[in-house]
């Protein structure tokens, strides 16, 4: 099997109280009707803090890092373009007005609060994100796993360094003297919640969950996250258990519309390769910048000029013409071997959640013919690599950014044109009855 190692959890950010909910639209919780009662979110009690040093910043130094910060981004981050289309979003604007903000700005807080509002599009357009600590120091942690798991991994270790760099560890860990309190808040909130679900609930909350529709004829199974390789053994076995038991089953759905992503391998490993009987393979492009930061992580070797892209008939010439460089991206999925665990018709159930990783696991299905997708549209970003991180030099604060543009075999943005499912659900139709209606339709 061709193997990728992608870490990030894309769920995590997105249903994660670390952070505002985003939906489709890109609207957020805040900006929701002050008379509608909105859950506590980590992003929102930080942006409402009102005071905090923990580093004591000049206003020099903020510039400068506010200055790096922009300059970097429009040399490596090639999604100014989609941006700004899909959610009006300048960021060429945005950078002028939190230049002159930053020079009334006297905290470290509101100087994270200012870099905030510039960055976070709170939809995760190209993945980028300002790390809060807690984020942060999930992240770093994660790095430092993988690159012990994959010791000759050259992008692995070099990421690993940068999210572990000593002055982000020392001043995250600092920051969290301002933070803590917000987190405290939220933490304690969700907290309430959990120990007042009953038995039942809990259960819900499963990262898998499975049951029989149809006795002999339906299976369901829910899958809300994709979990990272070092992860993922619980999941595993419940899910292959599954399989056995329902092997004969003419139809198996796979639920993925409350999944925002994870790592490509839980699908690669654990739904598609115990379930085919030869190789699946789905071709894409990759387009990238050539910025300095870019060529730090990737290998530049793969790419070619961004003039010997193949005409397409759906590329977007303006945010072609925005990069420099471009690969030919093979996605390969080889059979496990001992024939496949489950016999029937697969389906997969997709919404606007479906995104990053899980995007990949509905691309990849459609393309090939491994599953019928229903539902709705996907959120899109599907193809690509980890997120990379900007560094600013004197707050130590980090920014991700996707450094891949995807595009599909049409020429198409997967960001923005995502994959629309084979059968679509009816206004107000859930995507399970929809499919539940097509296969009493067959």
């Amino acid at each position: 099997m061709k193997k990728s190692i992608c870490i990030l959890c894309i769920s995590s950010l997105l249903c994660s109280p670390f952070t505002a909910f985003a939906g489709p639209s890109g609207n957020t919780q805040a900006s929701a009707s002050e008379t509608e009662y909105q859950p506590p979110s980590l992003r929102r009690e930080i942006r409402a803090l009102q005071k905090g040093d923990w580093i004591h910043l000049t206003t020099e130094q903020k510039l400068e890092d506010l200055d790096l910060l922009y300059q970097t981004l429009k040399e490596n981050y090639p999604y100014f373009h989609t941006l700004k289309r899909m959610r009006n979003a300048d960021l060429d604007q945005k950078y002028r007005k939190a230049r002159g903000e930053i020079r009334t700005s006297n905290t470290d807080i509101s100087f994270y609060q200012q870099l905030d509002e510039f960055i976070n599009t709170n939809d995760q357009i190209g993945h980028l994100l300002l790390h809060n600590p807690y984020w942060f120091e999930e992240t770093a942690d994660s790095y430092r796993r993988v690159a012990a798991d994959y010791p000759d991994s050259d992008r692995m270790q070099k990421l690993a360094a940068a999210y572990n760099n000593p002055k982000s560890l020392e001043n995250y860990k600092k920051m969290r003297q301002v933070t803590d309190p917000a987190y405290d808040k939220v933490m304690d909130y969700y907290a309430s919640l959990e120990s007042a679900q009953t038995d039942e609930q809990e259960s819900v909350a499963a990262n898998v969950q499975t049951r029989i529709i149809k006795e002999g004829s339906i299976a369901y199974i829910k899958i809300d996250r994709f979990l990272s390789g070092n992860e993922y053994g619980e999941d595993k076995k419940q899910l292959f258990d599954f399989y056995h038991k329902v092997r004969g089953y003419d139809h198996i759905i796979f639920d993925l519309t409350d999944n925002g992503g994870g790592s490509m391998d839980y699908f690669n490993d654990l739904i598609a390769s115990p379930n085919i009987d030869s190789a699946l393979t789905c071709n894409a492009y990759g387009l990238i910048k050539g910025g300095e930061n870019n060529r730090i992580f990737l290998d530049m070797d793969q790419y070619r000029p961004v003039s010997e892209f193949p005409d397409l008939p759906r590329t977007n010439q303006e945010d072609l013409s925005d990069t420099d460089f471009f690969h030919d991206i093979q996605y390969t999925v080889d059979p496990a071997g001992g024939g496949k665990m489950l016999s029937g018709k697969l389906w997969m159930l997709v919404s606007d959640t479906v995104f990053s990783s899980s995007e990949y696991a509905a691309m990849f299905s459609k393309a090939t013919g491994f599953m019928t997708l229903v539902g709705t549209q996907t959120g899109g970003e599907g193809i690509g690599s980890d997120p990379l991180p900007i560094i600013l030099p004197n707050s130590g604060l980090i920014v991700q950014y996707a450094p891949v543009y995807g595009v599909m075999p049409d020429g198409s943005g997967s960001q923005e044109c995502k994959t629309a499912p084979d059968i679509r659900s009816a206004d107000g139709e859930t995507a399970l009855n929809a499919c539940l209606r097509a296969i009493a339709e067959q």
